[in-house]
This record gives C-alpha cells, structure tokens and sequence, in this order.
C-alpha cells in the first residue's frame, strides 16, 4: 500500500533537509506537492514509495527535484542600485588593477538560475571597459553556476522572451542582444568570457581564486548550519582581497564573517581582507 500525499510531502521534505539543508517550510505546500509529482512522473516511478525511494538513494534526482522546486526569480539589473555600486565599487577598481599589474578578471555568478545576472554582470563589465577608454582590455572570465540543470541549459542558450528583458533599458537592449521573431539573443561579443556549469553550492567550488564573487537572494533558502557551509565555500573560493555581494536582505554568518570588511553596507558588498 501506498503512502498518503500528505506523509510523501513531509517525508521528500525531511530528505532535503537533512541531506542539502534545505528548509521547505516556508514554501506554498500546493507548490511544492506540484514539483514533487512533476519529477515524480518524469523519474518513471510508479507511486510515492518507489519514488521516495529513489529520491533517497540518487543525488541526480535530489539535484533535479531542488531544480524543479527552485522559483529561479530573476531578471536583468535585479535591483538596479546594486549593480550600479558593483560596478563602480567593484568593476572599475578590478579593471584599473588587471590594466596595471595583467591577469584575467575572474567573477562568479554563485545561483545564477537562468542566466539573467550573469549576463547582467558581462553588461556592467563591457560597459566599464567602455569609460576606460583603455587600448587593450583585460581579459574577462564569469562564471555562472546553478544546481538547476533546465535553468543552467537556458542560461547557456542564452534567448529570452520579451518579459524576461525586464530590467533592460533600450540601449542595453539594443546593444547586448538580437531580436529574433518573439526572442531576444544574447549578441556573440557578450558571450565571450561567460561560462555556465551545473554545480551545488553545498558542494567545494570547481573554480577558485575569484577577485567578486555575486551570490544574491541564495542563503535565505539554507539552515544555518547549511548556511555556514555555502559561506566557507565562497571565502575560500575568494582571493585576498577579492569581493562578495549579497542579497540586500542578507547577512553573512558563519567563521569567515570576521575576515570581511563592509565596502557598502546598503548593496551587501564586502572585501575579503
């Protein structure tokens, strides 16, 4: 006999809690019971048991539910504010030091779900090149990582639907991207430099050594103690004296807090010391 609706929901729950520290329980129930059948269906398992059971013993399918639950809100200059104090307190400094001592601009986009901020981020890096005026650019390296494969594979692609441009003004729009029928492409000259990989923050880092590394709206998701991991992960992702932006609602916890200065405490923007 199959187990009720309600005990496959408090059961998958517990799972990702204690296995990704992922606290659900600040999420619609509807909701999360929509994802939970979706993947369901999509696995081949035949109820709830035997779907509780995969879920159980398979990282891929862990990983493929979290993508599945996770609500992937975003859009370009998210927070427009933010991105202006990146790029003036962040990009430009980074830029004149890459010009005078060389070395390639390393960023990461930690959680970048469908791509919007990290292109986002190429924007503001282009654009300062621009004021730079400078005869030969540094290179530039980002990085976009999500643990959502469907949203990994979009931002890859890198086409957009006209209400997914929402952020965008019309020169950005005009300059960054090709319309084609109903979508709009990510131009060639942006795409250069940007990379996206399908990788778990719970999990070490691929890359390291990053002079800023963006992970916004990401850590209200975790536990505490989930939360302490993800940090440890991105300090020691981040070179000396390399920054962090957070969510403007976030706040850094954890053994690394204390080797962080403020740079600007309004956009959540640190300098590992």
């Amino acid at each position: 006999m199959d187990i009720s609706e309600q005990d496959f929901v408090t059961r998958v729950m517990r799972h990702l809690f204690r296995a990704r520290g992922i606290d659900l329980s600040g999420y619609s129930q509807s909701f999360v019971l929509r994802s939970m059948k979706k993947r369901l269906g999509r696995s081949g398992a035949a109820d709830y048991s035997s779907y509780l059971s995969l879920l159980t013993h398979s990282e891929v399918e862990t990983n493929e539910l979290l993508g599945a639950l996770s609500i992937n809100v975003t859009e370009f200059f998210r927070d427009k504010g933010a991105f202006e104090g990146f790029s003036s307190q962040v990009i430009r400094p980074l830029l004149a030091s890459k010009i005078r001592e060389g070395g390639v601009l390393r960023i990461w986009s930690a959680g970048c779900a469908t791509g919007q901020e990290t292109y986002t981020l190429a924007i503001c890096v282009a654009e300062e090149i621009k004021k730079l005026q400078c005869i030969s650019a540094p290179v530039v390296g980002i990085q976009g990582t999500d643990i959502s494969s469907k949203a990994v594979a979009k931002a890859k692609a890198g086409v957009y639907t006209k209400t997914e441009m929402k952020g965008l003004n019309e020169k950005y729009l005009n300059h960054y991207f090709e319309k084609n029928g109903d979508r709009y492409e990510v131009v060639q000259p942006l795409r250069k430099g940007v990379r996206f990989a399908v990788e778990n923050l719970l999990d070490p880092p691929s890359g390291s050594y990053y002079d800023a590394i963006v992970c916004r709206n990401v850590m209200i998701y975790f536990t505490r103690t989930m939360h302490d991991v993800v940090t440890m992960h991105l300090f020691k992702a981040l070179r000396s004296g390399g920054y962090l932006m957070l969510g403007r609602t976030e706040t850094l916890m954890g053994t690394p807090r204390a080797s962080f200065e403020v740079v600007d405490l309004e956009n959540r923007i640190l300098r590992k010391k």
